[in-house]
């Protein structure tokens, strides 16, 4: 799953010092898989400041409803996968913990794998500088 990727996640660690974490809040909302370390992610996530983390949430959620606008335009994939991606809401309500942003991607996902890789997606877009 690697491979749907759009860089590799451990360059992140560059950019980003993860060792001066003073509070480790321990993430759930990605899946698991076999090729994808998500520590990785929570490890950077847990490096970013509150504001830093307003601005991922708010970038996630222009995201999603770019994508639903592009769905909804171009319904090229299965009508039951079309169904269960337009179904699902992500929530506009500012966090204020990385508790609060847990709960809201947990919430999003739903544990699914192609949700998951969409959001890891989003995080590498926000956090890598191109």
């Amino acid at each position: 799953m690697s491979e749907h990727l759009l860089i590799d996640p451990e360059k992140l660690y560059k950019l980003y010092d993860h060792t001066t974490i003073k509070e480790y809040y321990r993430f759930t909302y990605l899946p698991t898989y076999k090729s994808i370390d998500k520590d990785t992610f929570y490890d950077i996530i847990n490096s970013l400041s509150t504001k830093q983390l307003r601005n991922l949430d708010s970038f996630i959620y222009k995201q999603i409803a770019l994508t639903r606008t592009m769905l909804e335009a171009n319904a090229k994939i299965p009508l039951k996968r079309y169904k269960t991606l337009i179904s699902r809401n992500y929530s506009h309500k500012t966090i204020t913990t990385k508790e609060d942003l847990n709960k809201k991607l947990k919430t999003y996902i739903k544990n699914d794998k192609i949700i998951g890789l969409f959001i890891m997606n989003q995080h590498l877009k926000f956090l890598y500088p191109c």
